[in-house]
């Protein structure tokens, strides 16, 4: 958990709160639970991000169906200080965790946050959406970039 860049050779990090149209953008969870109380759900295997199946959202944000991971875009994130992802330091200290025990996930081999912050972070990381609820003022609080 050294809070850098991957050494040469190995993948470049994941963001784990990435954007569809960032650079590696993958799908690794599907947003479930309800409005009030929303969870990811991991994916057993990768999802390929296609136009077509973007389009059959309806017009709805990908970001409410699905969760992506991107490559981390380290010092151009604005979460990004001091060689580390501040949100994921913010999730892990910050949100009660809401499973106890690792959930299967895809990227966590090269997951910022577990590099970062190890299992705290992945016992909080089901609740974390991209587009937070109106009701959900802690996760809105800790996902405001720090000044």
């Amino acid at each position: 958990m050294n809070g850098h860049a991957a050494p040469p050779g190995e993948a470049p990090m994941s963001c784990p709160s990435g954007q569809p149209d960032m650079e590696g953008a993958r799908i690794f969870g599907v947003v479930g639970g309800t409005a009030d109380t929303p969870r990811v759900d991991y994916l057993k295997q990768d999802a390929i991000i296609t136009d077509a199946m973007l389009g059959s959202l309806g017009g709805m944000d990908p970001t409410h169906v699905f969760r992506f991971a991107a490559k981390c875009e380290e010092g151009r994130c604005a979460q990004f200080a001091n060689g580390r992802c501040s949100l994921g330091q913010r999730i892990a200290e910050g949100l009660a965790p809401v499973v106890d025990r690792l959930p299967s996930c895809l990227i966590r081999p090269t997951c910022r946050w577990f590099r970062e912050t190890g299992e705290a972070a992945c016992f909080r990381c089901p609740q974390v959406v991209t587009l937070v609820p109106a009701d959900q003022n802690r996760l809105r609080e800790l996902s405001a970039p720090e000044a």
